[in-house]
């Protein structure tokens, strides 16, 4: 198959398509020019900041765009370009940009009897659609990135993540507490209440009599039993603070993450899953590292297929009122929508909720559905892995 000495670039808010080629090995060129509009700058200098990391070697040029929906100026830009490096082995990816920025690039190319590809993003393929005597079919990308890698391609720097190993005997807890999901919500919201509390606390909380029910002895013989808090008396004392932290609703975020880690196996789509992801603006730069501030954190992320999948978990009791006049399955919704922004167009996202409060909403369901975010239930917990396998993980067509 062909490959290219330089891969031309028309940069937009969707960092994937212009990517995968750049770090594949079959595809990589030596040099990649970023065309990109005074409204993209950012978007290139995140494209750069990954391409430098992943492709060491790599020349990385910037062309500088007039206004990206002036045909004619384009059009002059790109055939300026081409004159200029006529001698070179030049194919543009025609994948990004504005619709204008594509044809006038496009036509500029192909003047030029330069090729032109395009990048299927469902399918990961590409398509040379500029050489007339390749004849050849799409090919596949085997490039793939990581979690942290997608989110500072769009313009955001990971600040945290985790990929635990999560223990025999936090499985067992785990399993223990989604069987009986239709019976423990209230207990496990009691215990949450107290994890929380606990927290600036030394991990000590004092139970009320409201709250020395049968159901949440159960609960907390359960925690205890894995060894994550122990009683005295009337006194809960954790064990740690990654043990409070697991009975304040971190053990389902651990449920989801292995839950997606076993799937890892069945679908090689699926590359890499993080948990506990806190991601900050301004990942293009390093040096900003220190002054950026947290502005989202997400539960579990993982790729499928080089798409950003996001899961929030939820253990509380989502029918309680929120902030303002919003409940808190609202909250919820309104944080993953602002999530599904940080990835590109592509991005998925889903809330599990372990009491059902938000399924069971008329006006949380429609909203999610036009918001396109999937939830996950009650006992639709019970088949985790084949209700995520069913929801984004098909099998790929042969």
């Amino acid at each position: 198959m062909t490959t290219y000495d330089t891969h031309l670039c028309l940069v937009s808010a969707q960092a994937t398509p212009n990517l995968l080629p750049l770090l594949d090995d079959a595809w990589r060129p030596k040099k990649v020019v970023l065309a990109c509009s005074a409204q993209m700058k950012h978007a290139a200098q995140a494209l750069r900041a990954v391409i430098q990391t992943k492709a060491s070697g790599m020349v990385v040029e910037t062309l500088e765009l007039p206004n990206a929906y002036d045909y004619a100026a384009l059009s002059d830009s790109f055939l300026s370009y081409l004159a200029e490096h006529e001698s070179e082995h030049i194919a543009l990816n025609v994948t990004g940009g504005t619709k204008l920025m594509a044809v006038a690039a496009q036509e500029a190319f192909r003047s030029a009897g330069k090729p032109v590809f395009y990048v299927n993003v469902e399918s990961d393929e590409v398509l040379v659609i500029g050489e007339k005597s390749t004849g050849q079919a799409a090919q596949p990308l085997r490039a793939k990135l990581k979690v942290h890698e997608m989110l500072r391609a769009h313009g955001y720097s990971v600040t945290t993540q985790e990929h635990p190993q999560i223990t025999r005997e936090l499985r067992d807890l785990t399993a223990r507490l989604v069987d009986r999901v239709s019976s423990a919500g209230r207990a496990l919201g009691a215990l949450n209440a107290l994890a929380r509390a606990a927290r600036d606390n030394n991990l000590r909380v004092e139970l009320n009599r409201d709250q020395s029910s049968m159901a949440l002895g159960d609960v907390v013989a359960l925690f205890a039993d894995a060894g994550l808090l122990r009683q005295q008396g009337d006194t809960l004392i954790f064990k740690d603070e990654e043990s409070r932290f697991f009975a304040n609703g971190g053990w389902l975020e651990a449920h989801v993450y292995e839950a997606l880690q076993s799937l890892r196996a069945q679908h090689d789509g699926l590359t890499d899953v993080a948990m506990g992801v806190r991601v900050a603006f301004g990942g293009q730069d390093p040096r900003s590292a220190g002054k950026a501030k947290d502005k989202n954190e997400i539960d579990v992320a993982f790729l499928y297929r080089n798409t950003l999948h996001l899961i929030e978990c939820k253990t509380a009791n989502l029918a309680q009122g929120g902030k303002g006049d919003d409940n808190k399955a609202t909250e919820a919704l309104y944080k993953m929508e602002s999530l599904l922004k940080l990835g590109g167009l592509r991005t998925r996202g889903m809330v599990v909720d372990y009491r059902g409060q938000l399924a069971s909403s008329e006006a949380d369901r429609q909203r999610a559905k036009e918001s396109h975010i999937e939830i996950v239930s009650g006992v639709q917990l019970k088949d985790l892995k084949g209700t995520i396998a069913r929801l984004w993980l098909p099998a790929r067509q042969t």
